[in-house]
C-alpha cells in the first residue's frame, strides 16, 4: 500500500499556528471573563457586607426605644390589672351597699340578724327569730331580691339565747349583680 500526502506541508503548519492562536485567544477570553466574575463578586460582597453593617448599627441605635417599649408594655398591663382590680372593688361596693339597703326591708320585728358575711360571690347569714315562719318569710323575701341566688335554708335549731327560746337559723346563697 502506498501512501500519498495531497497536503503541502506548509499548509498543515498554518493550520496548527491558526489553532494554536485560537487555543490562545479563548483561553485569555475565558481568563478575563473568570476574572470579571470575580471581581464583579466581590464587589458585591463589600457592598452587602457594608449593609450588614448599616443594618447592625442601626439595630443597636433602636434598641433603646425597644427596651422603653417593653417598658412601657409592662406598665400598661400593670395599670391593666389595677384598673381591673379597682373596677372589681368598686362593683362589690356597689353590691354591700345594696345589701346593707335591702337586708333592713327584709326583716321583720320577730326577727334579727347576727352575722352576715360574704365571701366573693358566696354569704352566709346567720339568724335569730320567735317563729318558724317569720324564718320562711323571710328567706322567701331574701331569694326574690334580684342579686341573691340559690338561696338556700342550711338550718334552723331551737337555741336559748339571754334565757329566751329562739330559732337559730343559716342561710347560704350566692350574690351577684
Amino acid at each position: 500500500m502506498i501512501r500519498i500526502n495531497l497536503l503541502p506541508k506548509k499548509v498543515r503548519k498554518e493550520a496548527l499556528k491558526s489553532d494554536i492562536a485560537l487555543f490562545l485567544l479563548l483561553l485569555v477570553i475565558a481568563l478575563v471573563t473568570a476574572a470579571g466574575i470575580y471581581f464583579n463578586n466581590g464587589r458585591e460582597i463589600i457592598h452587602l457586607k457594608t449593609d450588614v453593617a448599616r443594618t447592625k448599627q442601626s439595630i443597636t441605635s433602636m434598641e433603646k426605644f425597644y427596651q422603653e417599649y417593653l417598658t412601657l408594655e409592662k406598665q400598661k398591663k400593670e395599670m391593666s390589672a389595677r384598673i381591673a382590680l379597682i373596677e372589681k372593688i368598686k362593683e362589690g361596693r356597689a353590691l354591700a351597699a345594696r345589701i346593707l339597703y335591702d337586708l333592713p326591708s327584709l326583716v321583720k320585728d320577730s326577727i334579727w340578724i347576727k352575722r352576715f358575711k360574704k365571701d366573693e360571690d358566696r354569704f352566709d347569714l346567720e339568724g335569730r327569730a320567735l317563729e318558724n315562719e317569720s324564718v320562711s318569710d323571710f328567706v322567701e323575701k331574701l331569694a326574690k331580691i334580684p342579686y341573691a341566688k340559690n338561696v338556700e335554708l342550711k338550718s334552723v335549731e331551737d337555741v336559748t339565747d339571754e334565757g329566751v327560746l329562739v330559732k337559730k337559723f343559716l342561710v347560704q346563697g350566692n350574690m351577684g349583680l
